[in-house]
């Protein structure tokens, strides 16, 4: 198992800094990565709507997708945001308390 302690590792760990611009564009990539799921989406969604399908089973079936789908993907585009804004924030903060 390598030459040091789990314990020195651990404290070299959290000795380390932040970059705060790395944290900054990984909030980024978080945010558009989410804004990439509804864009996807979006996309899929309107394949699944100009099937050449008719009927009740349809009409259900689109009915569910749109609403478990889309549910689960505007979460997933908000939940993106959030932690976009709070990389952002922390490193805001970063640069606030390095300056």
């Amino acid at each position: 198992m390598g030459g040091h302690s789990f314990h020195y590792d651990m404290e070299d760990t959290m000795k380390k800094g932040m970059n705060p611009e790395a944290v900054a564009q990984m909030g980024q990539q978080i945010t558009q990565a989410g804004e990439d799921a509804m864009a996807v989406y979006t996309e899929v969604a309107g394949r699944v709507e100009g099937l050449d399908w008719t009927g009740e089973d349809r009409d259900a079936y689109l009915s569910d997708f749109n609403s478990t789908v889309q549910d689960l993907v505007k979460k997933l585009q908000s939940e993106c945001a959030a932690f976009g804004e709070r990389a952002n924030t922390n490193a805001d903060q970063q640069r606030t308390a390095s300056a």
